[in-house]
């Protein structure tokens, strides 16, 4: 960057800086102080740009003494130290009204003086949707709890009292409790963060067919190899395949076939449907995203997000007969000896088993 071969490129660079949205702002590591900043803090901050060179963080951040300019400072050390750091920041603009902030600080080293460069973006829309979608999902989900557990209460009572002890309503428990599962899914998906606070050791075989057998529609699962035991959360691992058959089956007009393999350090998930366009391959991912009349535009997106709870990458391509391709790697360093599982059927058992699997509709 400082060894520009003319000035003019010095120029340009400077005028894409100023045509950016965003805030970008250079600081001297040591003092702190406000050396350089883009026209883009007029339109955020409502400061000019020598104006804002003047203030202090305090002066631009939302409430007095407010715990968002000690996360500020704290992040500007971490970039210090680790090079880089990103925070949520709850800011002020010149006018008084508080904004949310995104907040990315690279630390640089030019000449042999350390700067810090932030990267301000205004997302105040994003964090007013997201309060909303709190509040609704909140609302549907206690909607939704109250009369499945009243259906839960009648199958208990159909099991105790009436005697019904056939598979009928073993199978009928199971969803109730599967729906129930679906909504404090959603319910956290759009409410906290997922992270993984006791993961356990599983069979990936077993947890693959017992979600393939919740899956309602034609189709055929094929396990090509032994697949092993990972350390995960049992029970989202399971709604993380049952969510990626559910999108072979929705897609695919005919009957579908899933194949899943094993590579180096992860797995593949590939069906013989017709695929995903490699321009919507980036965005099938994201929330709220569908192409289905009836979809929510949730259940991809909750792979992803189960995905990144466990640390694993998730990455979206097209199978050898054009369908649909999900890789999920990152896996190796959870793998662990197949004797601590508590499921005494070996891997060669469950293959067998899936080898003649199809689920259809009753």
């Amino acid at each position: 960057m400082r060894e520009l071969p003319n000035e003019s490129v010095g120029d340009i660079f400077r005028q894409l800086l100023d045509e950016l949205d965003d805030v970008v702002i250079v600081r001297a590591a040591e003092t702190g102080e406000t050396l350089a900043v883009n026209d883009a803090v007029e339109d955020v901050f409502g400061y000019t740009a020598a104006e804002f060179r003047n203030l202090d963080i305090a002066d631009y951040t939302a409430g007095p003494n407010s715990p968002d300019e000690a996360r500020a400072q704290e992040a500007y050390e971490t970039a210090r130290e680790a090079g880089s750091a990103t925070f949520l920041w709850r800011a002020e603009r010149h006018n008084g009204e508080p904004f949310w902030a995104e907040v990315n600080v690279s630390r640089t080293v030019i000449d042999d003086t350390e700067y810090l460069v932030s990267i301000i973006r205004d997302i105040t829309e994003r964090k007013d949707r997201e309060i909303e979608l709190k509040r609704l999902a909140s609302v549907v989900s206690h909607d939704l709890r109250n009369p499945l557990n009243a259906a839960k209460a009648q199958t208990t009572h159909l099991r105790e009292q009436a005697g019904c002890t056939n598979e009928f309503v073993d199978r009928l428990e199971h969803l109730h409790d599967r729906m129930l599962n679906i909504v404090n899914d959603v319910l956290t998906a759009v409410t906290e963060e997922q992270q993984l606070t006791d993961p356990e050791p599983v069979e990936l075989d077993a947890i693959i067919i017992d979600a393939w057998q919740m899956v309602d529609g034609d189709g055929t699962l094929e396990l090509t190899d032994e697949l092993g035991v990972i350390k995960a959360d049992r029970h989202r691992l399971r709604r993380l395949f049952e969510n990626l058959f559910e999108n072979a089956i929705v897609h695919s007009d005919e009957t579908v076939t899933v194949t899943i393999s094993h590579i180096d350090g992860g797995i593949t998930i590939t069906d013989d449907g017709p695929g995903i366009p490699q321009e919507e391959r980036t965005k099938v991912l994201e929330y709220g995203y569908t192409t289905a009349e009836s979809g929510t535009g949730l259940g991809l997106n909750i792979v992803s997000t189960i995905a990144d709870a466990h640390g694993w990458e998730i990455a979206v391509g097209e199978s050898a007969t054009g369908g649909a391709q999900f890789r999920l790697t990152g896996m190796s360093a959870d793998c662990i000896d197949t004797t601590e599982t508590t499921d005494t059927r070996s891997a060669s058992d469950w293959i067998e088993t899936v080898s003649d699997c199809a689920y259809e509709d009753e």
